[in-house]
């Protein structure tokens, strides 16, 4: 089973929400970045290349807690722009069907 992360992060006077989830029929995962319940931002990354037969949870829980570690510290050192800035391309809305 792949766990996802949420993580509340203070900068300045301002309280970040970090979420970071798979999309497992896609081959996906993303990190979602709220403030006041609000979308700022978004982190996509794909796993389909590691995503065989070979591929344990383990290793993809791996993915996904390095992305949102990347980007609760980019919110502490007050650089998430630039992060963000990096994002792949968001996966179309119907390859989530």
């Amino acid at each position: 089973m792949i766990f996802g992360f949420n993580t509340d992060v203070k900068h300045g006077d301002t309280v970040y929400h970090v979420q970071t989830e798979a999309h497992l029929a896609n081959h996906t995962f993303q990190s979602t970045i709220f403030v006041k319940g609000q979308c700022i931002g978004k982190k996509s990354g794909s796993y389909a290349e590691a995503s065989d037969a070979a591929q344990t949870d383990q290793q993809l829980h791996e993915l996904l807690k390095h992305q949102h570690r990347e980007i609760v510290e980019a919110i502490r050192e007050g650089r998430l722009e630039a992060v963000l800035k990096s994002t792949s391309p968001e996966p179309e809305p119907s390859d989530f069907l």
